[in-house]
């Protein structure tokens, strides 16, 4: 509670968990932190945010039911749950001229907490420019590129080798429901923890808990994409294969031979010409 009594400035705001709408709790309330002395009654998640926001120099959403709403938002669900900028405005900014900062993630990858709260402390004492973000307020330089260009499955995508069942090798995933090709998230770059990790590197599927729409517009998580499903049968079946066959060809003949003078003789073979 100090920070709502003014005796930390400046602080960083950091929400994890979706916002509730209290409009609609009827008797009752959908999240609290602490008792309001005054009436006895839960301080609601709405009600912390509503009193420390204004005085924030930041306001960092981590966790991908803070920034979008995640689970407790789907469709149909009876709270009305929301993100933090879908609750404070997605123009909102805060006493430094900061918008809300968007750390998605289901969980949110702990290197990119880390880093992102880091940079806000170098900028907050002016040593580091505004934190460059995308239109869903995510850092761009974290969330700029899709989980399929740092995968390390990717490189079988233009031969069109997809796996078909779990377990079986290390084939890109796109065929058995990987989101991939649309979700934007660095994981299969930096990794979970201490760099090793990151869902499609381990063999698991890109489930897009990273995107705003999620989980409603990627459900059934396991079921491929029609238009994905369209594109991998489009690589297997046409330039794929001949793409696969030539570049095997080229590695047998070409690449995966040592230089002819690497051996032993009584005379130098590797083509050098003396100077003197």
């Amino acid at each position: 509670m100090t920070p709502s009594r003014a005796r930390l400035d400046p602080f960083v705001l950091v929400v994890e968990g979706s916002v509730g709408n209290e409009d609609i709790n009827g008797e009752g309330h959908w999240t609290g932190f602490g008792v309001n002395p005054a009436n006895g009654q839960p301080i609601t998640l709405n009600e912390w945010i509503d009193r420390l926001a204004p005085k924030a120099a930041a306001v960092v959403a981590v966790g991908t039911c803070a920034t979008y709403g995640g689970i407790p938002a789907m469709k149909n669900n009876p709270t009305g749950a929301m993100g933090v900028a879908d609750y404070l405005g997605w123009k909102w900014r805060s006493s430094a001229g900061l918008p809300v900062i968007n750390i998605p993630g289901c969980p949110a990858q702990p290197d990119n907490m880390t880093e992102v709260l880091m940079y806000l402390v170098f900028h907050l004492a002016g040593m580091a420019p505004v934190p460059d973000l995308d239109e869903q307020l995510r850092p761009k330089w974290l969330f700029e590129r899709t989980v399929r260009e740092g995968c390390n499955r990717a490189g079988f995508v233009e031969e069109g080798n997809f796996a078909t069942e779990y377990g079986s090798d290390h084939r890109c995933l796109v065929k058995l429901g990987c989101k991939g090709p649309v979700v934007k998230c660095n994981v299969p770059v930096r990794g979970w923890v201490n760099g090793i990790g990151g869902c499609p590197n381990v063999g698991g599927i890109c489930m897009a808990c990273t995107m705003p729409g999620f989980p409603d517009k990627y459900m059934p998580f396991m079921d491929p994409d029609q238009w994905g499903n369209a594109a991998a049968n489009f690589e297997r079946f046409s330039y794929g294969p001949i793409l696969n066959y030539f570049r095997k060809r080229n590695i047998k003949n070409k690449y995966d031979i040592e230089p002819e003078w690497r051996r032993r003789g009584s005379s130098l073979t590797s083509g050098y010409q003396p100077r003197w």
